[in-house]
């Protein structure tokens, strides 16, 4: 049942029944391929991939040999399991051979605190580009573009010149299941992209143009901003998703509402926003100096500063 010809039928059926969009039917055929390049080294003949055991060493074969982490074997979990939906559906599979209730649970893996940036390390990575050649005006339009607006890879990607608004200062911008929203043309966005334009020929319509003059790939995106991140000396694992999560934090940081920042990320939900943010321990230290406690020093008979010498109540001591 782990075959390439079956897998293209769910792959057709994901997308031209159930409605899935291209994106995701390819993160559908990724994730299968890796489950029937495991059947074909460990497991020659699959007649029920929903077995408990063959699932109990897919995950072993994930973690160890492929060194995926907790997120990626439940992601590919997710979609084995609607693989199996559509086996049973097509009457390929038993639903009484459907052995998924045995599954192992996944634990949950602590949750670590997202890489950002400080404003002067993303000061200096906007200025590392070269804004004497058209790539440089180029890349600095879309550094921009990710910081202010904390756009997606795939969505600076889709942008089309058409969607970029100067009279009316705002971008619209096509998101994650095809929902559009409009995020404001900043000042600054506005002057580094009509830059770019003026030095722009290509009729393409896609806004960002590759050295050879087609649209430009995540991945075109993902070493620009990596090369960038080098050239600045910033001693982090610098990504585009991460400079997103930096746009977001520091305007969180500047007191910006939170229902404000989930519209402006295109967050469908309010609590994928609160899970994306964080709070760092400069936070803390600048909220710790609010505290009541401050105004009892003399009541105390202290003469230094009484917050240095006592936890928060998130257990963090914040005395220098």
């Amino acid at each position: 049942m782990m075959n390439e010809s079956t897998i293209q039928e769910f792959l057709e059926y994901a997308q031209m029944v159930r409605g899935c969009r291209p994106k995701t039917a390819e993160a559908y055929a990724i994730d299968l391929k890796v489950m029937n390049t495991f059947c074909t080294i460990y497991y020659s003949h699959v007649d029920n991939p929903s077995k408990a055991k063959l699932v109990v060493d897919y995950i072993r074969y994930l973690r160890v040999e492929r060194k995926n982490a907790s997120a990626a074997v439940g992601r590919k979990l997710a979609t084995l399991s609607a693989y199996i939906d559509f086996l049973i559906l097509m009457e390929l599979l038993d639903s009484k051979q459907d052995q998924r209730e045995k599954w192992p649970k996944l634990l949950d893996t602590p949750e670590r605190l997202p890489v950002i940036l400080e404003n002067k390390e993303m000061q200096d990575i906007l200025s590392q580009p070269d804004t004497t050649t058209i790539l440089g005006r180029r890349d600095r339009a879309i550094l921009t573009l990710i910081y202010s607006a904390g756009l997606r890879v795939s969505e600076i990607c889709s942008l089309k010149v058409i969607d970029v608004s100067f009279t009316e200062k705002r971008i619209l911008i096509s998101g994650k299941g095809g929902r559009q929203r409009f995020v404001p043309l900043d000042s600054i966005v506005e002057e580094a992209l009509d830059e770019y334009l003026e030095s722009r020929t290509s009729e393409i319509p896609e806004l960002f143009v590759s050295k050879k003059g087609g649209s430009l790939t995540p991945r075109a995106i993902q070493y620009m901003v990596k090369k960038y991140a080098e050239g600045a000396n910033i001693d982090k694992n610098v990504t585009p998703h991460k400079l997103r999560h930096t746009c977001a934090t520091h305007l969180l940081q500047e007191g910006a509402h939170l229902v404000s920042i989930q519209k402006l990320l295109g967050h469908k939900s309010l609590s994928t926003t609160q899970i994306y943010l964080h709070i760092t321990i400069t936070d803390l230290k600048e909220l710790s100096k609010q505290h009541p406690m401050r105004k009892m020093r003399t009541i105390m008979g202290l003469k230094g500063d009484p917050i240095s010498s006592f936890q928060t109540p998130y257990g963090i001591r914040t005395g220098t």
